[in-house]
């Protein structure tokens, strides 16, 4: 059995100049964000401070400037984390004691805690199926709360909402928005960065983040009253926020707003500054990587039926560092084999509306007195799974982690007490007539046939070993394509340049609009096939070369068609006994083809079959 055998909780690594700049920081003791004498009145044109040690005391105050020129904000305030950032938000805005705060129901336990401490109510809006905010729900809780007067709007895993519409109700409500972006840096709505569509971004540097300093958070703002409160709440006293970068410039602003502002002492460190300042220009290549993560484990899943993954809105681009998707079709028991099974296989899967998940809304019981009804996202997150997509994963980990969710998945969906074949099956055939005859009426429930018996089993494990055996690019002929079950496996594993070959009409006309071929082709095996000499670079049969259905001498016009080098993957029947097989063997003996693999691979009841996989010589006896 395969297991995967990575961590999914690995997180990034620090630069080597963040480490050694956070030795120097130990090695000075210069922790404090403020412990530096002058101020930055005017940063382009600042003076040197006094000596390199009060350098090293500027990180925090630099990193919030660096981070302002990313997203584009005037403002940016770092502290402790994100649900720090939330908080001080709120209290920017105006949150009072029992003020109702609009937030989703699919969300982060932080954002909800976050609205409890700055003294608000949390008020839970739906999610629709895309996991993001069900805008009909938003309308609805807006007038049967119209005295709800902020929004915490929170990109859950970085699914982003339709800011336009968000921002157009908000604006009409006189609602303030707050955009929780702690899985979106980098993520942008309509071309522009997501976290400039409301009052205040919140940002997370939590490990799991992008941006990985164990923990921290920033604040980013284009309003100058909410800036200077921020930064004033963070733990800037006295006359501290002149030592800031990214700040208001009306120091007038800072006096005024003093005597009414808490110090809730929320400020990051120097330390925790200068392991992410480097991290810094690496950013866009860990969206661009994350990215490339995620559409393969997408592509890789996509010949399952029984997976939904949802696709962003036509305005987003993602920032994705995990994938989620929703379970389809199964029972609570198979739920729980599929967590069990993939979990003993080394796939770290977690389901949101479980009661040990932080992200299940019935689980913030501090935050209301009676569980809000939240029937559509209940709906949703009781079967919506979460895998995380850590950088330390290359393409190999994500095909093999795709591979062992379907091959869990395939076994449990397979009906055991049924008999693999209930129309039964032909054991011997008379004439290639009999063969069209059989394949041209099974065509409307093959299909399914297959998903019941388990056959999917084996076409998974066929697409993910040739993995190891073919280039992406490799031109394919799969012979006795039926209605394509096998050809969607290995689309799934990055093979797209496929041809089909079958006898049966009705399953070539099937195919035709299903884009999961590059070309069909009606041929007899057993007769000369309308393919030039070494056309193609792997053939591969499941299915076809059993009971009798084609003529022994039909290898013969396969090796002529193969390139020298080229790979012939075949499953056979054991029950055959080398029917088959002997031919095969004969032309290994001949040096035409080299066996490579021999594998069994039983799934179904009636009978084992065997996988083998056979390489054309380059020279041999022709």
């Amino acid at each position: 059995m395969i297991k995967f055998t990575k961590s999914f909780k690995t997180p990034d690594p620090i630069p080597q100049a963040g480490i050694e700049q956070a030795i120097k920081l130990m090695q000075k003791g210069r922790l404090y964000r403020y412990n530096f004498s002058d101020d930055f009145n005017n940063y382009s044109q600042r003076c040197e401070l006094n000596n390199e040690d009060e350098e090293l005391a500027t990180e925090v105050a630099k990193l919030e400037h660096e981070f302002s020129l990313y997203t584009k904000h005037k403002y940016v305030v770092a502290v402790n984390s994100c649900g720090s950032s939330i908080f001080l938000a709120l209290k920017a805005v105006g949150v009072e004691l029992g003020n109702k705060v609009l937030t989703n129901a699919f969300t982060f336990t932080a954002v909800p805690s976050s609205i409890v401490h700055a003294g608000g109510v949390p008020i839970y809006v739906e999610c629709n199926s895309e996991y993001i905010i069900d805008i009909e729900d938003l309308q609805s809780k807006i007038k049967v709360h119209p005295d709800a007067k902020f929004f915490v709007l929170s990109y859950m895993r970085g699914h982003i909402s339709n800011l336009d519409t968000i921002k157009n109700i908000c604006n009409q409500a006189g609602i303030y928005l707050i955009e929780d972006c702690a899985h979106s840096l980098g993520a942008e709505w309509d071309g522009q960065l997501v976290g400039n569509h409301g009052e205040i971004a919140c940002f997370s540097t939590q490990s799991y983040k992008l941006l990985n300093s164990g923990e921290g958070g920033l604040i980013a703002t284009n309003n100058a009253q909410f800036a200077a409160y921020c930064i004033l709440a963070a733990g800037s006293y006295e006359k501290l926020y002149k030592k800031h970068i990214a700040r208001p410039d009306d120091d007038n602003l800072f006096e005024k707003l003093k005597p009414h502002v808490p110090n809730f002492s929320l400020r990051m460190s120097n330390l925790t500054a200068a392991v992410l300042r480097p991290q810094m220009e690496y950013l866009e290549h860990k969206i661009s990587s994350g990215q490339q993560r995620y559409d393969c484990l997408i592509q890789t899943l996509s010949s399952v039926r029984n997976i939904y993954i949802p696709s962003p809105l036509k305005k987003v681009k993602r920032a994705p560092d995990s994938l989620q998707f929703n379970l389809v079709g199964l029972t609570s028991e198979q739920v729980e084999q599929f967590l069990q099974q993939t979990s003993e296989r080394g796939v770290a899967i977690q389901i949101f509306g479980r009661y040990d998940n932080s992200r299940y809304y019935k689980n913030w019981q501090y935050s209301f007195k009676e569980t809000p009804c939240l029937e559509k996202t209940e709906s949703i997150i009781s079967l919506a799974c979460d895998i995380r997509l850590p950088s330390s994963f290359d393409a190999d980990d994500i095909k093999l982690i795709g591979y062992i969710i379907k091959d869990v998945l395939y076994k449990i969906l397979r009906i055991d007490d049924h008999q693999d074949y209930p129309n039964g099956l032909t054991d011997h055939f008379e004439t290639i007539e009999e063969v069209r005859g059989k394949y041209d009426s099974w065509v409307l429930f093959y299909d399914q046939e297959h998903y019941d018996n388990g056959w999917t089993v084996l076409l998974n494990h066929i697409a993910y070993t040739l993995t190891s055996y073919l280039k992406q690019d490799t031109l394919i002929l799969d012979i006795g394509c039926g209605t394509g079950l096998l050809a969607r496996e290995l689309n799934s594993y990055g093979f797209k340049n496929i041809q089909g070959l079958d006898i049966s009409q009705n399953s070539l006309d099937l195919l035709k609009d299903q884009e999961i071929y590059n070309a069909l082709h009606l041929e007899e095996l057993g007769n000369t096939l309308s393919f030039a000499d070494n056309r193609f670079d792997a053939l591969v049969s499941t299915g076809v070369f059993t009971r009798n259905q084609v003529p022994l001498e039909s290898f013969k016009e396969l090796i002529r068609i193969l390139k020298p080098g080229g790979i012939f993957a075949v499953v056979l029947r054991v029950e055959d006994d080398d029917l088959y097989y002997k031919p095969i063997q004969d032309y290994c003996d001949l040096n035409m083809w080299q066996e490579i693999l021999k594998t069994k691979i039983s799934v179904l009841k009636s009978c084992n079959h065997e996988l083998v996989i056979l390489q054309k010589s380059s020279i041999g006896k022709h």
